[in-house]
């Protein structure tokens, strides 16, 4: 169990401490040891800085960090001068506020019959046994901020809603985070390699013999998870300057309006390369994309250029429909888009919705890869350093849970940054983005490669 803490929790609360990239390992929850302080000292006594996270009903996370290791005292304040009460969460809103120490003398409290106690007693979070009814936890929690940190203006009723009935309580240790050997081989991060790699995406096209002009890779994915970004991505490496071809941004509902078959211009910049990566409205829990839809997709009955209308779902009777494609207008691979930072936390709704539209794609014999973005809000060392990816045991985790949830291959599932607050190119994104882009080609030509053996064998049954 990993814990209820969100990535994007996590780097807020690196940004709280201060002190380089964390990881935050789960040393005690409610629901996994139980509501119980001798539990919670057993487990969680002299493991070095922790941070305490509470979780109430009114959907408000809050709690408090320490680099003092919790005691089984009989009634003991410690000094930390580091030491921080926080908010996450207000009613389910993401609103992230510290609140630090103003009498470190008295920045925790350790006491043998109670859970974490900051401050005298600013948050004493609970003591004993609290009672358990259907997943809910009736703390004896008591409240006096203000007295050893500062709230900044907060008062109890505006950080906890007056509420102490919580659905969880769970207790991290706070490391330094350290790079690994390479977890996954590809290779160095000079411009050598990135000129290699374009190179290298000029000049595919598809097997002889299958009779295709180029490949169409379908990308799909959640609104927001960065499908038209990662087509301006490819784009911008071989134009050599950060570009927005594709309209893409920040909306509740799918910004791609329209069905478009994007080309990549190579080195040239005049000649199209031989695939298209064919961009489409995003996933969505209650509308957007379904397997109808997706269907029409694959089977390549959607004309470049259809502009999607909520109101009227893809059919044979749209203008322009293909009624009868041949191979070249059909899909060849499906490319995947899941935000890193969100991906261990989504919807059961919208985890239904995307493996329903995954068992549509293995039905048609299609490969399918996925690209996990946003992964510079997933750890620190890639968000400084974009080469230190295949370092990262956050990435590494990442990658292992998403491989779990949608049932890939790890080697399908392809770590990505988009340009998107860049002005500039780098060797560094560039070359993910191009590593992943040839692992997706890569999985095109497994798909042509089996459809070459049944026109093989369809010709020896002529024969």
């Amino acid at each position: 169990m990993s814990g209820d803490l969100l990535v994007v929790e996590k780097k807020q609360l690196e940004r709280f401490i201060q002190a380089g990239p964390k990881d935050f390992t789960l040393l005690y929850s409610f629901t996994r040891n139980g509501a119980d302080s001798a539990i919670f000292h057993q487990v969680c006594d002299n493991n070095g800085p922790t941070v305490t996270v509470i979780y109430n009903t009114s959907g408000t996370v809050y709690g408090g960090y320490t680099e003092i290791s919790w005691r089984s005292d009989s009634g003991t304040y410690y000094r930390d001068e580091h030491a921080f009460l926080f908010r996450l969460q207000q009613n389910e809103t993401y609103a992230p506020m510290k609140f630090p120490v103003k009498k470190p003398d008295s920045a925790i409290y350790n006491y043998n019959s109670y859970g974490p106690t900051f401050g005298g007693h600013d948050l004493h979070t609970f003591s004993g046994k609290p009672s358990d009814q259907n997943g809910q936890y009736t703390t004896n929690a008591t409240y006096s901020f203000g007295h050893s940190y500062d709230m900044c203006g907060i008062s109890t009723e505006q950080l906890t809603n007056n509420v102490k009935t919580i659905t969880e309580l769970e207790v991290y240790s706070v490391t330094d985070s350290i790079l690994v050997p390479v977890w996954r081989e590809i290779g160095d991060w000079e411009l050598q390699d990135l000129e290699e790699l374009k190179n290298e995406m000029d000049s595919w096209s598809p097997p002889q013999g299958v009779g295709l002009k180029s490949a169409n890779i379908l990308v799909l994915g959640p609104v927001g998870a960065g499908k038209s970004s990662f087509f301006n991505t490819i784009a911008s490496v071989f134009r050599g300057h950060v570009t927005g071809q594709a309209v893409c941004g920040s909306a509740e509902q799918s910004i791609t309006s329209k069905y478009h078959k994007y080309r990549v211009r190579g080195s040239a910049l005049t000649k199209p390369m031989k695939f298209k990566l064919c961009d489409t409205r995003g996933i969505e829990e209650n509308q957007g994309i379904d397997g109808t839809e997706l269907n029409y997709l694959l089977e390549g009955n959607v004309p470049n250029g259809y502009q999607f209308n909520p109101s009227t779902p893809i059919s044979p009777e749209i203008s322009g429909f293909i009624s009868k494609p041949t191979l070249n207008d059909k899909i060849h691979c499906v490319c995947f888009i899941i935000d890193g930072s969100t991906a261990t936390v989504m919807s059961e709704k919208m985890l239904e919705k995307i493996k329903a539209l995954q068992t549509k794609v293995r039905q048609k014999g299609l490969s399918q890869v996925v690209l996990v973005t946003k992964i510079d809000k997933v750890c620190s060392h890639v968000e400084e350093d974009v080469s230190t990816v295949f370092q990262s045991v956050a990435i590494q985790e990442l990658v292992d849970k998403v491989s779990g949830i949608l049932g890939v291959p790890r080697s399908h599932v392809l770590p990505v940054k988009n340009y998107e607050k860049e002005l500039n190119v780098t060797n560094d994104v560039s070359i993910l983005a191009l590593l992943s882009l040839r692992q997706i080609l890569r999985a095109t030509e497994d798909f042509m490669f089996n459809l070459l053996d049944v026109l093989d064998d369809e010709n020896d049954s002529l024969e």
